[in-house]
């Protein structure tokens, strides 16, 4: 009798576990600073911007002054679908160019790509991921 008692009672406890990390969300996570592979330019996906809870902020910098920009696309899902949102810094002039907004469903996975750009050619891409 008490093998029976202890054996629902672990079955319980596994049942309850994974009901828990089941309906457990995602918690929102920047992308760290994310580099070309040559490290001439970078984009920084921040999930909760501070003091605008909801808000994300994508900061694009040139860091080379080579005739490249730096470009940055950062997808994700917004509640109506998967989304993109590109941002550009055409050069290196001390200052980075960035996008504020509600921009992803909360607590849903985007991808960050940053790469060089001149006219209609890319290089050098380099690759992250966030959680919005």
């Amino acid at each position: 009798m008490r093998t029976l008692r202890r054996a629902s009672m672990v079955a319980g406890i596994a049942v309850m576990s994974t009901i828990g990390l089941v309906t457990q969300a995602q918690a929102s996570s920047n992308s760290g600073w994310v580099y070309t592979s040559n490290s001439s330019g970078a984009v920084y996906f921040d999930a909760d911007l501070n003091g605008y809870p909801g808000y994300e902020k994508i900061t694009v910098c040139d860091n080379t002054t080579d005739g490249r920009g730096t470009e940055a696309v950062v997808q994700g899902y917004d509640g109506d679908g998967p989304v993109a949102y590109v941002v550009s810094d055409p050069n290196n002039n001390g200052e980075c160019a960035s996008a504020i907004g509600n921009f992803f469903l909360e607590e849903t996975a985007v991808s960050v790509t940053v790469y060089e750009y001149w006219g209609s050619n890319t290089a050098h891409p380099g690759y992250g991921s966030g959680v919005a």
